[in-house]
């Protein structure tokens, strides 16, 4: 049987987009203590969300513990300019910014950076990227184990170009984001409980779930971008939710559903949240997470 899921520490950021990329150089020196010199952009990121949820974590944080990043669009930015300077330019990238350019550097400096000894996966897809790396940390858990898991998504500028590689409205709202939760199996110092995460062929499938697992009564919804307004009301009355819990407009990417978990932890306005996000092909996933007692 699969452990439960405690979350020890939560951390929900995101930089609202603009004329270009958050400077996060002092923030990052001053959250870890230490500067890292050669890192582009995606891995600063990374590393400040990561080093901000350990920050304000219960529990000690285990050398073995696990690095999970999620992406959905990963280091969009440098492969776009290397791109345009292979092939446009017909000129080789500087060497630097070609070995930082993989997703999987951005978890390895977070674990380096933190001295762990363990796995360290990065997930990039289009649709329920950190729901399926929340699952992953749960299967591969055992008695005692930790995780980090994080859903990291930044924006390549100029903005009007970005929007329109991933499909968006020229007036969509964007920020860059770097969400992250510290979990593990024992229940000793958390302040939630991963409930279960769902995959789901339709929504049919998913409220069969939901009148079989019972929410609890103070619970509160939230909709990824693929729930619009229509669908997440709907939603709603079919399970019998009241509340929704809006924060559409903080994050994109599938960092979204890491934020949304991390700022309801940090906000308890409830007593639990259900997370639901829709992909291009009516596919489903949905989180649920409950708030445990304050100390």
């Amino acid at each position: 049987m699969r452990p439960a899921l405690y979350i020890y520490g939560a951390a929900g950021r995101a930089w609202p987009a603009g004329d270009g990329p958050p400077d996060l150089k002092e923030e990052l020196q001053a959250t870890w203590g230490k500067p890292f010199r050669r890192v582009n952009h995606f891995i600063e990121l990374a590393l400040v969300g990561a080093k901000s949820c350990l920050v304000g974590s219960r529990e000690p944080l285990n050398p073995d513990c696990e690095v999970y990043l999620a992406t959905e669009h990963g280091n969009v930015a440098d492969v776009a300019r290397i791109t345009e300077t292979i092939f446009k330019g017909r000129e080789s990238p500087m060497p630097l910014e070609f070995l930082n350019v993989p997703n999987n550097m951005a978890g390895f400096y977070v674990a380096q950076g933190l001295g762990l000894r363990s796995t360290n996966l990065t997930l990039a897809h289009r649709a329920f990227a950190f729901e399926s790396a929340l699952e992953l940390a749960a299967f591969n858990m055992s008695a005692g184990d930790q995780a980090l898991v994080g859903g990291v998504d930044a924006c390549a500028y100029p903005l009007d170009v970005h929007r329109r590689r991933l499909g968006l409205a020229a007036e969509a709202a964007l920020a860059e984001c770097s969400s992250w939760l510290h979990v593990g199996t024992a229940a000793e110092g958390a302040s939630a409980r991963c409930e279960w995460v769902g995959f789901f062929p339709h929504r049919g499938g998913l409220l069969v779930h939901l009148e079989e697992t019972h929410l609890p009564g103070d619970v509160r919804l939230a909709g990824g971008r693929g729930m619009d307004g229509a669908r997440l009301a709907a939603l709603a009355r079919a399970a019998g939710i009241d509340e929704h819990y809006d924060c559409r407009a903080t994050a994109h990417g599938d960092a979204h559903c890491a934020h949304a978990i991390a700022s309801f932890i940090a906000g308890r306005r409830a007593q639990a949240l259900l997370y639901v996000d829709r992909d291009p092909g009516d596919r489903y996933a949905a989180v649920c997470v409950s708030l445990t007692a304050p100390d």
